[in-house]
């Protein structure tokens, strides 16, 4: 009854289980009325030995033993409450907490997130044991890697959730699509165990994040944050309330504009987000219809130059913590291609827009069977714009490559025109440069590459089920459903090859012809361009059909024990046509461009696959409990993969039978952990191996070859962690961490990369720990973490090691008066100089080089924002 009640009033209900107080399985008969919470509740408890605390501000009921005084300060409850939130990700029952769950589990409150204060999903999930986190590309398109899967695969495998609904069904670009602001009311965070049966293509974990509703109270919420040592500025904003006795209404968002950290010299970042949330509460449905429109410009941070592997540093010129090679000397390039020329700005980054509707019901159709139904639809479209780097061999010596053989020969075809030397000049202003040794103090340029990508797709989703109630067992029978029609696949289209100066928001550079009075006679390259004919030019559109239905079981053979079992069963059918890629000579100018071919090619495929699951739950005492999981999970083939597969070769007339959209990976994990806890105090740890069989890498094998994929296993085994403490009534001390030894194996013998068998999983940490006290004294808070990442490797080889390092962030929060707050967070302080990857674009086995790419965590930053609530 008590649970019914939260749910209706949209709060958390807080009570210890499994207190023992006066009668056994006391009846209380079903109320049928319409009344304020408070009478409610204590009409409940009148008769029980329970008393009750509305604590309004944190949408939290708390039931405490009548002889136990509530606390004044329910940031006190923290430790405690955090075990008795009640889950609505990735289980069957409506009554499942942190404490009974069988999985591993994680869950980030709205107080937690204004703590955190981190706009980027990557760098949220940093809060989450067992996700290794790249979030030095900006606030977008970053990686995420969880449980022993490499850096760089972006949030492969994980299902990134709004409300119970996957952002997008195969995980491409998800995080392009996502924004938190103070509708964001809490995430959730399933590892393993029963992810791979409530979601698609999530099965090493679900994160859902969970929209704030509208109650009886009415919540107005303003913040205005800006930066202090860069320009950032952000308006949030929240207003949420009840129209009348059965509506209610949640709405805001954001607008942002920021020059960034690596300030590019221009916008880097614009836009924003608005939601609107309605909810409906009758006796025996809630039902809920929310809108969220995001029309959003981030920019993407690509590796920078480096020296000194050892304890990196930017090559001089290049700050490793604030300097980007974008640069608005990138603006207005005109690109040539057989079908005319067109232009692109670097500035115009990569665009996200996005129409959702999501609609959800849940339905108490009889006093023991729940029906539950989430519906999405959703317009997505992204533009990506981005200069890429691609190999060490890149990072040339700049007087040195005016000795190659192209450049002698073209001074030698130049002759007759007078020439007598080559020389560099800038492209915008065709001023010579005199000692190209001394080009910015390093003497070195390199090359960048154009990368455009066009996503375009309209997505359907549906999740059906009900919830059967038999006493000791819970059934849950469901159907999912996801229709994806690409207008556009996200495929790689890379557009030449320019030459730029190394240092910080760098120009363009022309190699050009002098005579003997250093006039200008010939140009080598066009506005920088030594080339139109980039690595690849990849096309394509498809259609995903998939329909999934699922059965969970959850069984309490004896009170303290409860058993989980699951299965999945998917049906997908994918219809791509994609085009491959030609080199054509152009009429107007020297260099080749590479461009769809013409010619293109249709695939369809059917797969089939099952997951499933065994969990089980012990519980110890009110506080603690082990738990177990054992599951089998899979990642369905995705669109792109044919697209992939073809385009990178030469293909005109007919394609290789076998070519197509590639097999299921099989995903297998084990865990066994325990929870405990005291009144100030709680742990949870869990040991846990994975496997992912077989697991595709996408590798370079240099600057003009294809790329190509191989097929490896991988085996993960480690322990996570984390806890929570109250030292004093002030201070608090949190942290998590993961030891893990993830090793690649299974590479066939017959690949010249089966002698890496055993060595570490590129760009994912064995260690990694985040410790964060915090101190409370009357109404200012301070706070801290620390976060040590522990030594990596570039290369599958493990030839080239990224070196351990250590972040300190810091913050502080006062509460002014009742409606106002001040907040101050610096990231970074120390300006610590950490390579999240090396250069993903080199040859599998690094060679160790004086200069390299590598990309490092963002410098040292202040952001101060207020907040009022009325």
């Amino acid at each position: 009854m008590l649970l019914s009640i939260a749910k209706q009033a949209n709060m958390q209900l807080v009570m210890r289980a499994n207190v023992e107080y006066g009668e056994d399985n006391k009846r209380y008969k079903a109320l049928k009325q319409q009344s304020s919470l408070d009478d409610l509740l204590s009409q409940v408890l009148r008769d029980s030995p329970f008393n009750y605390q509305i604590l309004v501000d944190t949408h939290v009921i708390l039931i405490l033993p009548k002889t136990v005084v509530a606390p004044e300060n329910s940031d006190a409850l923290e430790v405690n409450r955090v075990w008795e939130h009640i889950l609505v990700t990735g289980h069957g029952s409506e009554n499942r907490n942190l404490l009974s769950s069988s999985t591993s589990v994680s869950y980030i409150s709205s107080g937690t997130l204004q703590q955190l204060s981190n706009e980027n999903t990557a760098e949220l999930l940093q809060n989450v044991p067992g996700f290794w986190v790249e979030g030095s590309g900006g606030e977008t398109n970053n990686n995420v890697a969880p449980r022993g899967l490499r850096g760089g695969e972006g949030f492969r495998f994980i299902s990134l959730m709004e409300d119970g609904i996957p952002i997008v069904y195969d995980g491409v670009w998800p995080d392009f699509f996502l924004r938190q602001d103070l509708m964001t009311q809490g995430i959730e965070t399933i590892r393993g165990g029963s992810s791979g049966i409530f979601t698609f293509n999530g099965p090493a974990a679900i994160v859902n994040f969970i929209t704030a509703k509208g109650t009886e109270k009415q919540v107005n919420r303003l913040k205005l944050s800006q930066g202090l040592d860069h320009h950032f500025t952000r308006l949030d904003g929240l207003t949420s309330g009840a129209i009348n006795e059965q509506w209610f209404y949640a709405f805001g968002g954001f607008y942002r504009q920021s020059d960034g950290v690596r300030e590019p010299g221009y916008t880097a970042d614009q836009g924003g987000q608005f939601k609107v949330n309605l909810t409906r509460k009758t006796k025996a449905a809630e039902m809920n219809f929310s809108y969220r429109f995001l029309d959003d410009k981030t920019s993407f941070f690509s590796p920078t130059p480096m020296t000194n592997a050892n304890s990196p540093q930017g090559v001089t010129g290049i700050d490793a913590s604030y300097g980007t090679l974008l640069s608005a000397d990138f603006n207005n390039l005109t690109f040539k291609s057989p079908e005319g020329s067109f232009q692109r700005d670097i500035e115009d980054g990569q665009q996200s827009k996005l129409h959702r509707f999501n609609a959800s019901i849940d339905w108490d159709v009889a006093e023991k069977i729940l029906l539950k139904n989430k519906f999405s639809v959703a317009d997505m479209e992204n533009t990506m714009y981005a200069l890429i780097n691609l190999g060490n061999d890149t990072l040339l010596d700049a007087a040195e490559r005016l000795k190659q053989k192209d450049i002698t020969d073209f001074i030698n075809q130049q002759q007759s025109q007078g020439a007598t030397q080559p020389a560099y000049v800038y492209s915008h202003s065709q001023q010579i440069i005199s000692n190209p040794a001394d080009l910015n103090s390093n003497g070195l340029i390199t090359t960048a590459y154009p990368l455009y990508s066009h996503y375009q797709q309209k997505q359907w989703l549906n999740h059906f089920s009900v919830n059967v109630d038999l006493d000791e067992v819970q059934v849950s029978l469901g159907h999912m459903f996801a229709y994806n029609d690409f207008g556009s696949l996200p495929l790689d289209k890379w557009q030449g090859e320019i030459l730029t100066e190394v240092k910080d928001q760098p120009r363009r550079l022309d190699i050009v012809a002098l005579d003997d009075r250093d006039n200008v006679v010939a140009s080598f390259s066009e506005q920088g361009f030594t080339s139109y004919a980039g690595p690849g030019y990849l096309d394509g559109e498809g259609e995903a059909i998939s329909n999934s239905i699922y059965g969970y079981l959850e069984w309490q053979p004896i009170t303290p024990l409860l058993l989980d079992f699951g299965l999945r069963w998917e049906h997908l059918s994918l219809t791509s046509t994609a085009g491959t890629d030609s080199v054509y000579a152009l009429a107007d100018s020297n260099f080749d461009a590479v461009y769809k071919s013409g010619y293109t090619f249709t695939k369809n495929d059917d797969f089939n696959k099952l997951a499933w699951n065994l969990g089980g739950n012990y519980q110890l005492s009110p506080l603690s409990a082990i738990f177990f999981h054992l599951s089998s999970g899979f990642e369905m083939p995705k669109l792109i993969n044919f697209g992939n597969e073809i385009g990178w070769g030469d293909y005109q007339d007919t394609i290789p039978e076998e070519a197509g959209f590639g097999d299921p990976v099989e995903l297998t994990f084990a865990e066994g952990g325990v929870r405990l806890a005291d009144n100030n105090w709680r742990i949870t740890a869990a040991l846990f191996e994975t496997r992912f069989n077989p697991l595709p890498f996408t590798v370079f094998r240099g600057i003009y070859d294809r790329q190509q994929s191989i097929f490896i296993d991988t085996k993960t085994r480690g322990i996570e962690f984390d806890f929570t403490v109250n030292l004093t009534k002030q201070l608090t001390v949190a942290g998590l961490g993961v030891w893990q030894k993830a090793v690649l194996s299974g590479i066939p013998s017959d690949a010249i990369e089966s002698a890496y068998n055993g060595n570490q999983i590129t760009r994912t940490p064995e260690f990694q720990l985040r410790i964060s006290p915090s101190y409370t004294i009357d109404k200012a808070r301070f706070f801290l973490t620390y976060a040590y990442i522990g030594k990596r490797y570039s290369d599958i080889a493990n030839n080239f090691s990224l070196a351990a390092y250590s972040v300190i962030d810091l913050g502080f929060t006062y509460q002014l008066t009742k409606q106002f707050s001040f907040a101050l967070h610096g990231k970074n302080i120390t300006n610590s100089v950490g390579l999240t990857e090396g250069n993903p674009r080199n040859a599998l086995a690094h060679r160790n080089s004086t200069n390299f790419y590598a990309r490092a965590i963002f410098g040292r930053s202040v952001i101060a924002s207020v907040e009022v609530t009325f």
